[in-house]
């Protein structure tokens, strides 16, 4: 028991030689070579081997995918999204309310015989709109139609009101209403719903090409009798309204008219662990992706992108992208239902985005200004299905061509092995580090009791030191150092009374003073061979 919590205690001290955030599960993997129980103990504990990708693993869990990009360079990678209002938001239908009265025109007054009179006409009225949209068709999705049917004239009417505009999604038919009126039974009323049909508003009464125009026919026929008395304004008439309707799809020309997008705040959770020193990124790339359904280019603007850091301030983005509008293409006509992608990115070439990045923010606030068929954009006809939207990923490359100077970073961790320091009277924890990264570490540990006080320091010591880097920005040697961290009799009986550990690293790239740039690529590696000496007292009377 003694010597497998002795290893949980060097395996503790060994997460310093992991980098920002690193756990101990990597060395649930390591194969420990078999040891011998003896008064005076020498253990090689093994060999653990990082990549690049082991060493900022845990960054994963801040939102971070960690991959290579076509250079093999280890990159780190944010995403978020935002979502425009879907279309059924961004073309609201208005209710609609159009009748007319067909006047007979006869003056009959108990004429004594029976006579047949016949009427037909074209109506035509303006689709209302909720903004500038000038619509072609219409497949309605829910709705309702009433229509009243009301006869002034005394004699019996037998009519038939046609909605030419309204065909049946099955048929293709129009809406026809029909039936008979008399004196005693002046009115009819009919409902309907409008799934069933599609509205086509693209002609007028005299059948040329139009867009917003509904057209209705009335027909009827007056059966006058011997004792009808019918003055000349008397006729038939007929109201419609067209209530709580949605679309399916939509077409025709929606103007130039904004498309609301959702604000959003990419939060950068990777920076909170560092303390002090800085890491500057040479080419961190910001990459908007644009996944437009809707069947009409939409003009891009950025409204605001600013980086907001651990302290608050605002450092807003500028240069050439800040100033620049775009135009984000969308799927033709003969492509219902799928989206085309168009990307724009911001670097350091257009942009101060550097400058954000390496102030370390804790978040940047991203809000995008987007509008339909602007001046800008080509012409194009345009639909809409009810839930077509833009999608706006938001991507952060952050490709590791870094410069770290003085990184800090510190994590607490759970410490207690009082009763099992008993038998401990030294202890030698040796390292010995091979490094192929350009990076250097340091490390602080400082053991803590249950208030919180300091109890014992392992002060400030280097791990690994950074390889050098040449021309072609590869590393071109590996380092290897060693380190041995001693424990007197003394300072195992401080450690008793410790309850947690402050492990504080400090990590600097090479050529970090003279502002060098290096390159982390993916087959580099750590690896750190570990070993320990201790003088145990082993009580063998009950053994």
């Amino acid at each position: 028991m003694f010597i497998k919590r002795i290893r949980s205690l060097l395996l503790t001290l060994c997460v310093a030689t992991l980098l920002v955030g690193c756990n101990l599960e990597y060395f649930a993997d390591a194969k420990l070579n078999e040891f011998v129980w003896k008064p005076s103990l020498a253990i090689p504990l093994g060999e653990l081997s990082y990549s690049v990708e082991d060493l900022f693993g845990e960054l994963s869990s801040s939102g971070v995918n960690i991959g290579q990009n076509s250079s093999d360079i280890v990159t780190l990678t944010y995403e978020s999204q935002l979502r425009s209002q879907p279309g059924a938001e961004f073309l609201p239908l208005a209710n609609q309310s159009f009748g007319k009265t067909k006047a007979a025109g006869l003056s009959i007054n108990a004429q004594g015989f029976a006579s047949q009179f016949d009427y037909s006409e074209v109506f035509e009225f303006n689709l209302a709109t909720t903004q500038i949209e000038a619509y072609d068709s219409i497949d309605y999705s829910k709705g309702r139609i009433d229509l009243v049917i009301n006869s002034g004239i005394d004699a019996e009417v037998r009519y038939s009101l046609t909605l030419i505009s309204l065909e049946e999604n099955d048929t293709r038919l129009p809406l026809v209403v029909s039936g008979i009126l008399s004196p005693s039974s002046p009115s009819k009323n009919v409902t309907e719903t409008m799934n069933k049909y599609i509205g086509d508003f693209s002609k007028d009464a005299n059948n040329n090409t139009v867009r917003n125009k509904i057209r209705a026919r009335l027909d009827y026929q007056v059966r006058v009798s011997a004792n009808s008395v019918i003055q000349p304004s008397d006729g038939l008439s007929f109201s419609v309204a067209m209530t709580n309707l949605e679309f399916d799809v939509a077409y025709g020309d929606f103007g130039s008219r904004k498309l609301d997008l959702n604000f959003e705040l990419l939060n950068l959770d990777f920076f909170d662990a560092f303390r002090d020193g800085t890491i500057s990124f040479a080419e961190p790339v910001l990459k908007f992706v644009f996944d437009n359904s809707f069947g009409f280019p939409l003009g891009m603007s950025f409204d605001q992108i600013a980086a907001v850091t651990q302290q608050g301030q605002i450092i807003p983005l500028t240069g050439s992208a800040a100033n620049t509008t775009g135009v984000v293409i969308g799927p033709q006509i003969g492509a219902v239902g799928s989206n085309l992608t168009t990307t724009f990115a911001l670097n350091s070439t257009n942009s101060n985005l550097p400058e954000l990045i390496n102030a370390m923010p804790k978040k940047v606030i991203i809000e995008v200004k987007s509008e339909a068929n602007t001046a800008d954009a080509p012409a194009q006809y345009n639909f809409a299905l009810a839930n077509s939207e833009l999608l706006v990923g938001a991507v952060l490359d952050l490709p590791m061509i870094v410069n770290i100077n003085g990184l800090v970073a510190s994590q607490n961790i759970a410490f207690d092995v009082a009763s099992d320091l008993e038998q401990a009277k030294q202890l030698t924890l040796r390292l010995i580090a091979e490094n192929d990264l350009p990076l250097g570490g340091e490390i602080e540990l400082v053991f803590k009791d249950e208030k919180g006080d300091i109890v014992y320091t392992v002060n400030e010591k280097a791990l690994f030191d950074g390889a050098a880097v040449g021309s072609d920005g590869k590393t071109t040697e590996t380092t290897t150092k060693i380190v041995d961290i001693n424990f007197k009799d003394e300072d195992i009986r401080l450690l008793e009374k410790a309850k947690s550990i402050d492990v504080v690293t400090r990590i600097t790239s090479t050529g970090a003073t003279s502002n060098q740039n290096v390159k982390f690529f993916s087959d580099y590696s750590l690896k750190v061979k570990l070993a320990v000496q201790a003088d145990v007292e082993i009580n063998t009377k009950n053994g």
